[in-house]
């Protein structure tokens, strides 16, 4: 699969789109909310990036999820994170090499924010493989469930 095709499939999936610039990366932004009363009637803004690069390594996948969470931390508005509201930054970075470090990275418990979730997550396009951190941390723990399901319906 090439990843103009990847992106129309995930294109499909959105309402609306933006393309941005993070640093280095040309990704295409997506943003949704969700609100939920058994998240203690918390309403989470999600902000989901797509970009490609050649070939990916650890550090490409870190640098990319951390560009992706401060444009989604700088865009967010509303109320104060915590006080009822969220933040989600869903990055998503696509090719068709990747490092097997970038993949155990991603799979790793990601970094943790105060009322705000950063969720790296890695497609290969030859294999058609979605790689992201599956489990359910004590931090955010009510919202996993719902990343999980989010993740493998927009970007798998």
């Amino acid at each position: 699969m090439t990843f103009n095709d990847y992106l129309s499939r995930v294109y499909q999936r959105f309402s609306s789109s933006n393309n941005v610039l993070l640093g280095r990366f040309y990704a295409t932004q997506f943003y949704e909310e969700k609100f939920e009363f058994k998240w203690i009637a918390t309403k989470l803004k999600m902000f989901s990036y797509i970009s490609y690069l050649p070939v990916i390594n650890e550090h490409d996948i870190v640098e990319f999820s951390d560009a992706c969470l401060a444009d989604a931390l700088q865009k967010y508005k509303g109320l104060p994170r915590g006080l009822q509201s969220g933040v989600g930054s869903f990055c998503v970075l696509a090719s068709e090499h990747i490092d097997p470090r970038a993949i155990a990275y991603v799979q790793q418990r990601p970094k943790k924010h105060y009322a705000a979730f950063e969720m790296p997550i890695i497609f290969d396009l030859t294999r058609n493989a979605l790689y992201y951190y599956d489990k359910t941390p004590m931090w955010g723990a009510i919202y996993y469930k719902f990343f999980r399901e989010y993740i493998t319906k927009n970007f798998s």
